[in-house]
């Protein structure tokens, strides 16, 4: 039997769990799930992926170095994970989902349990509290979890690709095998960030002016409700990868018109985007007002061959606090090992 410490062989079927991820989980069979129980050898609590690396034992008796992949440090920090949650030396079962490639002693996080009998798992615990007990809103102001929706986005624009942006993808997803080319960035990528399950927090700055905060945001975004039009233009290298965002209500919907986004690759994932890349997203509160509504429409004539539009829920979460963005650039790569 092919084992690695006391994996479990058998191959379960397991539901498919958030890719709440800066890239894809498709390295891994998220249809089976495997337990390997070993030595703890190093543990890094970091953002955008924790990982923790353990000595097991394989099939002829060799130590062998089985690296696992969890989720953002904040995500895991919400439910009781800390700095100190393991330690070098102690003895740890994990389950996890493989990796397709079976030369590869490496798996995403399922569950985990220490020597002592403490538990760990994912979803968060204060995630699925906020699913089970809504809270209705008064306002848009607030802090809310996105339901995880963006797989859903992707299928909706991955048909739409120029052939430009098919090839600019191709040369970029080449590139990326490349660690050099894989660095910490502002995971700043409008409309993708609306649908993914990290949180947002809402502020509203007098009238004329809101802040929209994110776990995945280094700076807030700006949406500026002054009655100013967007710039004629904007030089490529003063522009933002969140853009230039206006916006007025609309009764009691908040319109945001952005546009003048730097062009990047992924930009419109899992396409490039260009200077002519426009979004308009309209926020309203659900009719319980326990979530907001966000149905938006994305454009960009150089890379989509046509507007492609969509809806994202966020959930009215004031049991949640939200924590501050960080990135580790060693974490960030580690996926490419």
């Amino acid at each position: 039997m092919n084992k690695i410490g006391c994996f479990i062989a058998t191959a379960v079927l397991f539901p498919s769990l958030p890719a709440s991820a800066h890239h894809s989980f498709v390295a891994f069979d998220e249809e089976s799930a495997i337990t390997v129980t070993g030595t703890v050898t190093e543990f890094r609590f970091v953002n955008p992926h924790t990982y923790f690396f353990v000595d097991v034992a394989n099939e002829a008796g060799e130590t062998v170095n089985f690296r696992v992949e969890g989720e953002t440090r904040n995500d895991l920090y919400r439910n009781g994970w800390r700095d100190d949650t393991l330690a070098v030396g102690e003895v740890v079962s994990v389950t996890v989902n493989p990796a397709r490639d079976a030369n590869r002693r490496y798996g995403r996080l399922l569950s985990l349990v220490k020597a002592d009998g403490s538990f760990y798992d994912i979803p968060n615990e204060e995630d699925e509290a906020g699913k089970r007990n809504r809270v209705p809103a008064a306002s848009l102001e607030g802090v809310w979890l996105p339901v995880q929706t963006f797989r859903e986005m992707f299928a909706k624009i991955g048909p739409l690709g120029t052939e430009r942006a098919r090839a600019e993808q191709a040369r970029t997803e080449e590139a990326r095998l490349t660690p050099a080319n894989v660095s910490c960035y502002n995971y700043a990528l409008l409309p993708f960030q609306l649908g993914r399950a990290h949180v947002f927090e809402i502020e509203f700055v007098g009238e004329d002016l809101i802040l929209v905060h994110g776990e995945d945001l280094e700076f807030p975004r700006q949406i500026h409700l002054d009655g100013r039009a967007h710039p004629e233009s904007v030089p490529v290298e003063e522009m933002s990868y969140m853009g230039h965002s206006i916006g007025h209500w609309d009764g009691d919907t908040l319109v945001v018109d952005t546009r003048h986004f730097r062009p990047r690759p992924g930009g419109n994932t899992p396409y490039p985007s260009g200077t002519q890349k426009h979004l308009v997203e309209r926020y309203r509160l659900s009719e319980d007002t326990t979530s907001i509504i966000i149905d938006w429409t994305l454009d960009d004539p150089e890379y989509l061959t046509a507007a492609v539009s969509h809806s994202f829920e966020w959930q009215h979460s004031p049991h949640i606090v939200r924590q501050p963005w960080s990135c580790d650039l060693e974490a960030a790569v580690e996926y490419l090992k």
